[in-house]
């Protein structure tokens, strides 16, 4: 059996393809394409479908893997990005991605509608933002209303290739909860929030369950692909939750964090109840009944970024690591990385990013060190912010996780390991798994560990001083902007 995971993200389109034992063969990407105007960002849904056939050919005829299997396709990737369709199920205006921040009017009638707090406790999301579908739907029947009037499919972007794959509509339930038209703790759709953004009737997909074998490719489709004895297509499920499955992180007392642009941070629930007082993004897991907490930091990667441009003059990371692990750091300054003001647990909408404790003794390399660890204690309130209690691990995928000395750096923070999965293309490994286990190929979506190459762990060296400067973190935190 093969299986071609694709993995639709709002950098790249990547397909990995696998063999039944979870066996890397090849791996094929391209970048994602959009348009832009001013906050406007939207894509062509048509041509990212027709760049991931090409990269399911591209991955056959790299591994010499064509017409001699059964062949999967499982999908994963972003949820948010909106696509609707006619009647004729085309296209009927360019995609928006997530990124399109037109809505933002619109997020605070959301708000002034519903409440922030009573939304939370049905969508799992702490606040309307102009990100969510819903948001964007009011935004359209405002601006462009006769594009309501001829929709008759609203659908994620992972929801339209399932749909182009196979002619049926569906949408996995762990993507539903990053609509804002989904209720969370009732498995449906929230009808008030889907009648007052003006959702067409009958246009939203039907939700099954991550991982659910949605069937055979339309034959037209399979003219396109290399040749197999058979294709079927698995919905998979939401690329953070997927890749948990892929790093061995779907468990309980592990976090996932994708050490990216953005600092993002999954982990399965235990035991959880819904408490209106701790903002955490809640959603449906991968499992019946799981829950999976999540929460995505703007002021992660992003804010070393900034410096490493800003203020060391677009320095390679590898000379950065380097002068990071060349010296010892007595004394050195305190970074708040809120750049990008709101960030969770304590959405402050007033933040701003800060320098602290400087003297002349400081240079740009103790400032490094300062972004860096002030990154590390941002990642270390949000994981105790989850369920109260410190987790077992951190697994760490992303860019920054090819750091080894901000991976020792955050273990020290926080107290706890953490790990970097040996598998590079975790997202993909976690789809394809889930469609193994569909397939019957795999007892459980939890067997990700077949074949994994051995991970890095990085053990703390905690000690008093680690501890004090987090509390002065906090304390400095909530002294310039808790209001």
């Amino acid at each position: 059996m093969l299986v071609y995971a694709v993995d639709i993200g709002t950098t790249n389109l990547k397909v990995v393809l696998y063999d039944g034992g979870l066996r890397r063969l090849a791996t094929a990407s391209a970048p994602a394409v959009y348009t832009r105007e001013g906050v406007r960002v939207e894509f062509d849904p048509v041509q990212l479908f027709d760049t991931v056939i090409e990269l399911i050919g591209r991955c056959a005829v790299a591994a010499d893997a064509a017409g001699r299997d059964d062949a999967v396709i499982a999908l994963t990737g972003q949820a948010e990005s909106l696509v609707l369709l006619d009647r004729d199920g085309e296209p009927i205006r360019p995609g928006l991605s997530w990124l399109d921040d037109r809505a933002v009017a619109e997020a605070s009638e959301l708000d002034e509608r519903f409440g922030a707090d009573a939304a939370f406790a049905v969508t799992g999301e702490p606040f309307p933002t102009a990100t969510w579908p819903a948001a964007k739907l009011r935004w359209l029947r405002r601006h462009e209303p006769e594009t309501l009037a001829a929709t008759r499919s609203v659908l994620m972007v992972k929801d339209y290739v399932a749909y182009r794959l196979t002619g049926a509509f569906a949408g996995d339930v762990s993507t539903r909860g990053f609509s804002y038209l989904w209720d969370v703790r009732n498995g449906s759709y929230w009808d008030a929030m889907v009648d007052f953004c003006a959702v067409p009737a009958g246009s939203l997909p039907p939700v099954v369950a991550a991982g659910t074998d949605l069937g055979a490719v339309l034959e037209e489709v399979a003219e396109r692909l290399p040749p197999a004895v058979r294709y079927r297509v698995n919905i998979g499920g939401l690329d953070h939750f997927c890749a948990m499955v892929g790093t061995g992180s779907y468990v309980h007392g592990s976090v996932s964090e994708s050490a990216g642009t953005v600092l993002s941070l999954s982990a399965l629930a235990s035991d959880w109840r819904f408490d209106p007082e701790r903002k955490v993004s809640f959603h449906a897991g991968l499992g019946p009944g799981d829950t999976v907490l999540f929460n995505g930091v703007d002021g992660g990667g992003a804010a070393l970024d900034w410096f490493r441009v800003q203020g060391l003059g677009g320095m390679p990371y590898s000379e950065l690591e380097s002068l990071l692990a060349s010296r010892d750091y007595r004394n050195p300054p305190m970074f708040l990385p809120y750049l990008t003001g709101v960030n969770p647990p304590d959405y402050f909408p007033h933040a701003k990013g800060a320098f602290l404790e400087l003297d002349l003794g400081h240079d740009r390399v103790d400032l490094a060190y300062a972004v860096e660890e002030g990154i590390a204690h941002l990642l270390r309130r949000n994981v105790e912010y989850f369920d109260g209690d410190a987790p077992q691990e951190i697994v760490s995928t992303g860019g920054g996780a090819a750091s080894p000395f901000w991976n020792q750096l955050k273990a020290d923070v926080c107290g706890v390991d953490v790990v970097v999965p040996g598998e590079l293309e975790a997202t993909c490994r976690g789809a394809a798994v889930l469609a193994l286990a569909a397939e019957g190929a795999v007892s459980d979506f939890r067997d990700a560990g077949i074949e994994a190459p051995p991970p890095l762990r990085y053990v703390p060296s905690r000690n008093a001083q680690r501890d004090e400067r987090y509390a002065r973190f906090g304390d400095y935190l909530r002294r310039l902007f808790e209001r």
